[in-house]
């Protein structure tokens, strides 16, 4: 199977080192200082529950050719970068793309790929449940037990099901399906633009949040987050989270241990990334919800300023 991994951070990095074996012909897209490295040291991760470094060696490229032909790409940029690839995929002669990551708009991505290709394509969307962090040690992956991803179609049509299986058959890495995955991927992306706003306010590190983070107004931003994202006629999914953020006494006292947790410096986002889910999260916003929006606002304001 040839196989094309758009972009090369710890999602991507690690979603190609999953797949490289006899059957797969992986092929990492990555630019400047990122392609440098893959090209002199190699593909290399560090796995930190597992306390393990790996190291692949994989075709790299720097653009994706109008004529470059893939059996399957997955789109592992991060939500901010999207609009920006939109041309060479729709220019591109592959037919089959799977977007991995945060997504709010799925059915806007969808429809402006689809308007903008010569030909039809056949677009998914998913999330790969891993984590981590970027550093100038290289890459430090955070997963419990092998690589896992959710995948699901807009549509009814889930044509892809065997090329999946066929992608990672031999490899150490399971796939499973979701029908609801526009509503799931809404739902994820407001937890991580919640969790990382308040990191982003309070930060950087555990200890500081710890000593100035006000867990209460956080967990009823959260809470009232995802009453918006209902109000919109979205299923907040999973369920289990749904009632468990819905009591903000319960999620005050999760992040109240979660930051005392060495887990809780083992991952690192973009925060250009969250600022882009925040621009989008507004179009939700048909009340007011001052805890909700003070601490939206507080990073908005903060990134803007650092910028």
């Amino acid at each position: 199977m040839k196989i094309l991994v758009y972009g090369a951070g710890i999602q991507g990095s690690f979603l190609a080192h999953s797949l490289i074996n006899e059957s797969n012909e992986v092929t990492l897209l990555a630019r400047g200082k990122r392609k440098k490295e893959l090209l002199t040291n190699g593909l290399i991760l560090n796995h930190s529950i597992q306390r393990k470094q790996t190291k692949n060696t994989v075709r790299v490229i720097e653009t994706l050719q109008p004529d470059d032909q893939y059996d399957l790409i997955f789109v592992t940029m991060k939500y901010s970068d999207f609009p920006a690839i939109i041309e060479p995929l729709a220019k591109n002669s592959s037919s089959t793309i799977l977007f991995i990551g945060n997504q709010l708009e799925a059915a806007a991505l969808e429809k402006e790929l689809q308007e903008k290709s010569s030909q039809p394509k056949r677009i998914y969307f998913g999330f790969q449940m891993t984590g981590g962090t970027n550093t100038e040690k290289g890459i430090s992956v955070l997963r419990f037990g092998k690589g896992k991803m959710k995948v699901g179609s807009l549509h009814t049509d889930f044509a892809i099901a065997q090329m999946l299986d066929d992608v990672f058959r031999g490899t150490n890495y399971a796939w499973s399906y979701d029908p609801k995955i526009d509503d799931w991927l809404k739902s994820h992306a407001i937890l991580v633009m919640i969790q990382n706003s308040f990191e982003y306010v309070y930060g950087p590190s555990p200890a500081k949040i710890r000593k100035s983070g006000d867990f209460s107004a956080v967990s009823i931003a959260m809470r009232d987050a995802y009453n918006l994202l209902e109000l919109s006629g979205a299923e907040v999914l999973p369920k289990g989270q749904r009632n468990f953020f819905s009591r903000p006494r319960l999620t005050k006292l999760f992040f109240s241990i979660y930051y005392r947790l060495p887990i809780s410096s083992l991952v690192q986002g973009s925060f250009r990334e969250i600022y882009h889910l925040i621009n989008t999260f507004e179009r939700y916003q048909i009340s007011e919800n001052s805890q909700l929006d003070a601490l939206l606002q507080s990073a908005k304001k903060k990134y803007e300023h650092s910028s």
